[in-house]
């Protein structure tokens, strides 16, 4: 008896230690994901898009770079009209994206008198580094800032999709100094995101212990708490005008995480959930609308 009950023991401890090292092992590959995610674009792309587009707009393209605070190169578009006014747009772009994605918005600026810059996230297109969410981003956000005010430009305005959007809200815990800003499609947290995405194919309580171990291991190996990627705190006690846009069928990043942005501080924020829209989809749902409420969002803040 005593032997069947020592072999059931080790059989049950044996059990739970290959589930247990299945899930470090899960939790390994969802963190390595997340930080280094497959791009879509080759940089050669992003070029010819970024100079016919400042064709288009009887404006000049350059490729610029500046250095982050971790010693990494930082690579951006800056597009120019031939007689800009002393403002600028930073348009962000999204996860696993680059400047390509985000460059459609440039001709929208440029053709109201706009500069516009649009970074490529560490970890994105040229940009070196891997993606921390905005814990390094949102540094790397207000050197951008300070990048472009060496151009003259007095004043700046912020427009981010989703990773884009999350990065910019978080920068003004650091002090970025932007006029307004509207973030399209932005998470809450890191964590409620993932959580939320992990959680479509595995139940909610697998979602759970699947991200805070891959949080952990991602502290562990690169030194960086990715819960501290936190939109939600980074704008509870800013006076910066926020215009939040979400697609109501979203169905990558809930609604809910711009509701929950907007309760944070309802004093400067205003939300506008887009009917039919799918993620980062209003522009392409209600163009007319979006180009008009953006436009006005900024022009409002600089009076």
């Amino acid at each position: 008896m005593r032997i069947r009950k020592r072999r059931w023991l080790v059989g049950l401890l044996s059990l739970a230690a290959v589930i247990f090292g299945f899930s470090l092992a899960s939790a390994a590959v969802l963190a390595e994901g997340a930080l280094h995610p497959l791009l879509r674009r080759r940089a050669s792309d992003t070029a010819a898009l970024a100079h016919s587009i400042a064709q288009a707009a009887n404006s000049k393209a350059t490729k610029v770079s500046i250095q982050a605070g971790d010693g990494i190169v930082l690579n951006a578009w800056w597009l120019s009209p031939p007689q800009p006014a002393r403002r600028a747009v930073m348009v962000c772009h999204g996860v696993a994206d680059s400047a390509y994605g985000a460059l459609g918005y440039a001709l929208l600026f440029l053709r109201h008198g706009y500069s516009v810059l649009v970074p490529e996230s560490r970890g994105h297109g040229e940009s070196g580094g891997y993606v921390t969410y905005g814990v390094l981003e949102a540094d790397d956000t207000v050197r951008w800032l300070a990048w472009m005010k060496s151009q003259g430009m007095d004043s700046a305005f912020g427009f981010g999709e989703s990773l884009g959007g999350a990065i910019l809200l978080q920068s003004l815990a650091r002090g970025a100094d932007f006029r307004a800003l509207a973030a399209e499609s932005s998470y809450s947290s890191f964590e409620a995101v993932a959580e939320e995405r992990v959680g479509r194919v595995l139940p909610a309580f697998l979602a759970k212990i699947l991200v805070k171990e891959a949080v952990l291991y991602v502290y562990v190996r690169y030194r960086v708490n990715l819960l501290h990627a936190r939109p939600d705190t980074a704008i509870a006690y800013a006076h910066v005008p926020i215009l939040l846009i979400h697609g109501l069928a979203d169905n990558e990043t809930s609604p809910e995480h711009s509701k929950r942005l907007r309760e944070r501080n309802p004093a400067v924020i205003t939300l506008w959930l887009v009917p039919e829209a799918k993620h980062t989809g209003a522009y392409a749902t209600v163009p007319a609308k979006f180009e008009e409420t953006v436009l006005k969002w900024f022009e409002q803040a600089e009076k």
